[in-house]
């Protein structure tokens, strides 16, 4: 039976990977094309984010986990890979002459970016774009145990997925905190839940509740009406995500060589807005000389990262989540 269940999360490993992939570049067109509609698979891909997070953790941790063996094999995995890449951008930011010497530039520093976008304070560093998602990979983690309880039986668990997907929407509507806050922080919530008990319904159902979410969005904003995108955003997100950890028997074909670009993700995320550039003024060719140097910079950053995490740490994790 383990072997079993080591295999089937293998595939939904699989499955996840090919998405993230495909949701990082899908962040990566939606800011070199801001302000458009594609805002809307952006915030699904970052739900798809924060699920996957949340649903492997609860994979490999469960309820009863060392708190301080799970903090240590966090920060031998992001810590210093974070910190690479915030040198990388700090030379950026310097050759560009923008600002280094400046209180907020710590609060970067300690992977606390997010505090000032959600207080609403005026960022006066040159660092800071993008960077708010790793301060809620922290956010994630420190609220994980307690989540992990309170998901401990189905019980809690389905009290937990309805009372947060209801104060997600709710707050994703009425506050103006930007970059999908709430759904994002849904998602992490729900990847928990889900993976505290992996129920499997069939993967064609939530194909189907996913593919009309998406027609539904499309007609509704090309008809103008707005006011429904929050929940049927929510829909979709939860229904791909679900899709994902149950199509156990889905066939990548080619598509399974994305996967070998998740290890860069975190890298890409970060970085992305950084080098947009515009050589030729053409702007298809632009984003494809953009988007290769991004790529070779956050494999030069990664690879960077692990040699030094192999340098200054005693042991490097492999935990996935």
């Amino acid at each position: 039976m383990k072997n079993t269940s080591s295999a089937l999360d293998a595939r939904v490993s699989l499955n996840f990977s090919v998405a993230k992939v495909v949701a990082i570049f899908t962040v990566l067109l939606g800011h070199w094309f801001s302000p458009s509609i594609l805002w809307i698979p952006v915030t699904i891909g970052l739900f798809i984010f924060a699920y996957s997070s949340g649903y492997f953790t609860a994979r490999l941790y469960g309820p009863d986990l060392n708190i301080r063996s799970f903090w240590k094999r966090k920060l031998e995995r992001l810590g210093v890979r974070y910190w690479v890449i915030l040198g990388f951008l700090a030379v950026v930011v310097m050759v560009r002459g923008g600002t280094l010497l400046h209180p907020h530039t710590l609060v970067h520093l300690f992977g606390l970016s997010g505090v000032l976008n959600w207080l609403d304070i005026r960022n006066r560093s040159g660092l800071g774009a993008g960077l708010w998602f790793f301060t809620l990979l922290l956010v994630f983690y420190l609220a994980y145990p307690m989540l992990a309880k309170l998901c401990q039986s189905k019980q809690g668990a389905l009290a937990v997925a309805v009372g947060s997907t209801i104060i997600a929407v709710y707050l994703e509507d009425r506050s103006r905190i930007g970059h999908e806050l709430w759904l994002t922080s849904l998602g992490f919530v729900l990847g928990v839940a889900y993976g505290a008990h992996e129920p499997r319904p069939r993967a064609w159902q939530a194909a189907v509740v996913a593919g009309l979410g998406c027609i539904a969005l499309l007609v509704a904003n090309r008809a103008g009406f707005k006011g429904a995108n929050t929940a049927l955003i929510a829909m979709t997100s939860i229904a791909c995500s679900v899709w994902l950890t149950s199509a156990v028997n889905f066939r990548w074909h080619g598509f399974s060589r994305l996967a070998k670009l998740e290890d860069y993700l975190l890298e890409i995320f970060l970085i992305h807005t950084y080098l947009f550039m515009h050589p030729t003024r053409n702007t298809l060719l632009d984003l494809l000389i953009s988007t290769m140097a991004i790529v070779a910079v956050a494999v030069g950053l990664n690879r960077v990262g692990n040699w030094v995490s192999s340098k200054v740490l005693p042991r490097q994790a492999t935990v996935c989540a």
